[in-house]
């Protein structure tokens, strides 16, 4: 610990999601940071990044210059020996969900093997997460002593070192870069926070070290996080999601006849925007088809579209399969590609939420665009099934409705789901003729999934690292 009176923070940016959560939109837990370095001497931020990453992050990351606002870049290695992976295996296998079930045993793409290998060592996860899993001792006392013996490079020592820190936030706490920093901090009793950078990652596999406090976004990954993670209720804190409140401010907001001139469509159209999912769903081509067949014949009136948006993940395989498999729609006159990703680029993000607020409906394969959509209150459909093909189940996106973070929202009713093109059509008849449609379950799913959407969890977020900081 600092022995003097200057208190310094390392904050990581491991991941493009926790860039976006925390250190993309203005006035975000970044901009907020950093504008407090500014203004008291007495407090020092050092922002961690990749070394690969240094160049396109460092521009969020002085913003607001100042001596006390640092950007160190990190070198790391990912592999890892055969002991190293047994260990590594053990201590992820301490939980097995439903999530980890599909993911073990069916995997997320076709044609690649389950995550962790082969499916026929499923039973062995299966078996671990069901003897030792059940087994706090195990847990939380022996999976880090497994780590601290088959890990024995320690990459955060000089940076340590360096800067004596007094509070680590992992802001992206699944991602292999906070996996490595998190172990130095326990190591030398440094207070810690950690964050999961979406929702979907709680479920999924075990971490065998513990924050001394565990960053919420809800109800439901506070629930999460006590049941999968042995986390106990009084060391979690629960924020809101901190990018919604931009989309919750002024500042995010651009006319709907701008959003229809961007898009080339005409004055007064309306349009369903459809989140493609890739390589995961190798057969949506199937449905965008079938929706813009029955735009043609008349169905939903004059004047509607499709805006299809292409997958936005970083794979470059998987948006390479995008671009694709939509190649036969690609001169449909009723169709539109919104392919700005956005990344980079506020002013192209911007538009992006504009899309998707102004959609009379967003259709997705259980995507994590529900939640920014529901924010906007746009009617949601999911179409878990495999358009015209007729694939086993393994091979289904009808499996990904196991997932255990789509298990509440199920409960909710506020995505409508449709297992065939009959329910689809039906679906978006009902929604493009009364968008209030199901209006009162999306408030519900707002309240319970989203938490408080009063545009304070920045706020909160900086609140408890001042708070922690002493």
């Amino acid at each position: 610990m600092n022995s003097g009176k200057l208190k310094t923070l390392f904050i990581t940016v491991p991941s493009p999601a926790a860039r976006r959560y925390l250190f993309f939109f203005p006035d975000c837990v970044g901009d907020k940071l950093q504008k407090l370095v500014a203004a008291r001497k007495d407090y020092r931020v050092v922002f961690l990044v990749l070394e690969k990453d240094y160049k396109r992050y460092k521009e969020f990351l002085t913003r607001f210059p100042s001596a006390n606002a640092i950007v160190e870049q990190v070198k790391l290695s990912f592999d890892k020996t055969y002991f190293q992976k047994l260990v590594r295996f053990f201590y992820s296998y301490l939980l097995y969900t439903n999530t980890t079930r599909i993911l073990a045993t069916m995997g997320m793409r076709p044609g690649e093997p389950p995550a962790g290998g082969n499916r026929f060592v499923a039973p062995l996860k299966w078996l671990i997460a069901n003897t030792f899993g059940r087994l706090q001792f195990v847990r939380l006392k022996i999976a880090p002593i497994l780590y601290y013996v088959a890990f024995k490079e320690r990459p955060f020592y000089s940076l340590f070192e360096k800067y004596n820190p007094d509070l680590v936030f992992l802001s992206s706490m699944y991602d292999r870069f906070d996996t490595q920093l998190i172990p130095e901090a326990k190591r030398r009793g440094v207070k810690t926070i950690a964050m999961p950078a979406s929702w979907d990652h709680v479920d999924k596999y075990y971490l065998p070290f513990h924050a001394d406090t565990f960053v919420a976004h809800s109800e439901q990954i506070k629930c999460a996080a006590i049941k999968f993670q042995s986390y106990p209720s009084q060391d979690i804190v629960i924020t809101g999601y901190p990018h919604f409140d931009f989309l919750l401010g002024d500042k995010s907001k651009i006319s709907h006849d701008k959003v229809l001139s961007e898009l080339n469509l005409p004055s007064g159209s309306r349009y369903i925007l459809y989140v493609s999912g890739s390589a995961y769903c190798p057969d949506e081509p199937d449905v965008v088809e079938e929706i813009l067949k029955w735009i043609d014949s008349g169905v939903f009136g004059k004047e509607t579209y499709v805006v299809l948006r292409p997958y936005l993940g970083s794979r470059g395989k998987d948006k390479d399969f995008d671009a694709v498999k939509y190649a036969r729609l690609a001169n449909h006159p009723r169709l539109r590609v919104f392919d700005k990703r956005g990344v980079e680029d506020l002013e192209e993000m911007i538009l992006y939420l504009n899309v998707m607020r102004y959609s009379s409906a967003v259709l997705a394969v259980y995507s994590t665009v529900f939640l920014e959509s529901v924010v906007f209150d746009v009617p949601l459909i999911a179409a878990p099934f495999d358009g015209w093909s007729k694939r086993p189940f393994y091979r289904s996106i009808r499996r990904f409705e196991g997932f255990e973070h789509f298990k509440d929202v199920h409960k909710i009713g506020a995505i409508r789901t449709a297992r065939t093109f009959p329910e689809l059509k039906r679906a978006l008849a009902d929604y493009l003729a009364n968008p209030k449609l199901d209006a009162d379950k999306r408030a519900i799913m707002r309240d319970e999934i989203c938490w408080k959407l009063d545009g304070k969890s920045s706020e909160r977020i900086v609140d408890l690292i001042l708070k922690k900081l002493g």
